[in-house]
């Protein structure tokens, strides 16, 4: 059976409980404790970021500090598993983390939806019954929806429903979170490109977990520029040969690529002249 308790965000400081390292339970429960309960603002460096609720700014250094854990590794480590298993987002910002936890605002406001219509019920219980069929249909409907789905609905009026489906598979390859804050972000940068669908398959096909639109500019206009290969040449073949059985040192290629001097211990000689030298007769 699945219930909820109230345990006030002061636990953590009780003077009753020794000081001493906290388990991953305790430090996920910290997170949440810790985490705005309404939208705020942090200063990181010189500028102000808005912090939503159920999100707070951090360093390693705290949580490592805060937690009693040894090293700031283990943060890490425990940080990625979190947002593996989709329980949080994380964004680095000038040297500090935001960590946003998953569905924070769902069960807050399910919370103070259930604590408001208990005090309505008490307040009009020998007048009137209140309507609680809209907010219980909202609820059973946010309930319904998956991190995956809510990643899909943000690009789905961009991509097709294959491609996406091979970015969520590529995410979890890279161990990305497949959620819908990731997918804005991704979505933002896929508006600008000017083919979203080839900007998702260079994203996949360069292993790139995220993606910015001028990695994409870079790549197109860099093969853009890249001159044709040069058509292989029957004076290729045969330079090649003769390298291989070490008639010719490794040398660069002139420009006339058919016939050319190449160097061997009998001097400069034309590369095609090599077949008919009765010195080299076991050559070929």
């Amino acid at each position: 059976m699945s219930r909820w308790i109230r345990v006030q965000t002061s636990i953590f400081d009780h003077e009753l409980f020794q000081s001493e390292p906290l388990t991953e339970r305790e430090a996920w429960l910290w997170l949440i404790a810790n985490a705005a309960w309404k939208s705020t603002r942090h200063r990181v460096g010189a500028d102000m970021h808005i912090v939503p609720a159920g999100s707070l700014f951090v360093t390693l250094r705290q949580l490592q500090t805060a937690w009693k854990w040894k090293s700031d590794y283990r943060v890490r480590s425990f940080l990625k598993l979190l947002e593996k298993e989709e329980m949080i987002v994380s964004e680095t910002n000038a040297g500090k983390t935001q960590v946003t936890i998953c569905n924070y605002s769902y069960y807050q406001e399910a919370e103070r939806t259930e604590n408001a219509r208990a005090t309505q019920e008490k307040r009009t219980k020998d007048t009137s019954t209140p309507n609680t069929s809209s907010l219980r249909s909202d609820v059973e409907a946010r309930a319904r929806t998956t991190p995956k789905q809510d990643f899909v609905s943000e690009l789905s009026d961009l991509l097709d429903a294959e491609t996406i489906e091979a970015i969520i598979d590529h995410r979890r390859k890279k161990r990305a979170p497949i959620t819908a804050r990731a997918a804005k972000l991704l979505a933002n940068e896929l508006r600008k490109c000017a083919d979203p669908r080839a900007a998702a398959d260079m994203m996949i096909l360069h292993g790139w977990q995220g993606l910015k639109a001028e990695w994409v500019e870079n790549r197109t206009s860099s093969k853009r520029n890249d001159p044709p290969p040069k058509p292989r040449t029957i004076g290729d073949a045969i330079r090649d040969e003769a390298r291989r059985h070490g008639v010719l040192r490794d040398e660069p290629d002139s420009e006339n690529r058919g016939f050319h001097s190449e160097g061997y211990s009998g001097g400069n000689v034309r590369v095609l002249d090599l077949a008919f030298k009765p010195a080299l007769k076991s050559f070929g």
